[in-house]
């Protein structure tokens, strides 16, 4: 079966106000740092095929993390960057808050001039449609969104990218998918690399004889 581990970038410089990144290439604060050195020892010495990440700096960091710590090529792919909240982006979410009482909101988009909802969570599946057909069989790591495991996720739980209230990735947290051949399902979501660590310790390279 196909493996896809899910890492959701470690924290920015916009988490303490709680302003909405989207496709603001917003770099990782000091913490968001050591989060993606936690991430990446998780993964230490585990098979990987590649690592996917976004072309946002965010996701660019962690990604070259882990691929050092697995030998692993780094792939970004725009496939998997966030959400555009067109001219939402850099509020607070009590500004959106705000935007959307005095009815400034498009409910397809995320934001005035934003990505289409839909037009996002078609790219996310033509993402883990590739991922299934170009490496099955493998593990892949990709480092990405909150946006875009939505997207991942919630179909995996039987649920619809609409259902956007139902999951939530922390920063820094790693999910997993398993592909049976026709569907992705969860292994397990949202866990700390020390959850994981003790509950979900990767295949190494000498587990599988490589």
């Amino acid at each position: 079966m196909t493996r896809l581990y899910l890492v959701r970038h470690g924290d920015t410089y916009f988490e303490a106000d709680r302003r909405i990144k989207g496709q603001l290439d917003v770099p990782l604060c000091p913490h968001g740092r050591r989060q993606a050195a936690a991430v990446a020892e998780y993964f230490r010495g585990a098979s990987a095929a590649v690592v996917y990440c976004s072309t946002l700096s965010r996701t660019r960091e962690g990604a070259r993390l882990i691929a050092a710590a697995t030998g692993a090529p780094v792939v970004p792919t725009p496939l998997i960057d966030e959400g555009g909240w067109g001219r939402w982006q850099g509020l607070t979410a009590d500004e959106i808050a705000r935007e959307r009482a005095a009815g400034r909101a498009d409910p397809a988009k995320f934001g005035p001039l934003g990505e289409a909802r839909d037009a996002f969570a078609t790219r996310t599946a033509w993402f883990l449609d590739g991922v299934a057909i170009a490496w099955r069989g493998r593990t892949v790591i990709a480092v990405t969104h909150g946006g875009v495991l939505k997207n991942a996720v919630l179909p995996a739980i039987g649920l619809t990218v609409r259902d956007r209230s139902a999951f939530a990735a922390e920063t820094g947290s790693i999910s997993l998918l398993r592909h049976d051949g026709t569907h992705w399902r969860p292994v397990f979501l949202n866990c700390t690399p020390q959850r994981a660590a003790e509950q979900h310790p990767p295949v190494r390279l000498a587990e599988e004889g490589v």
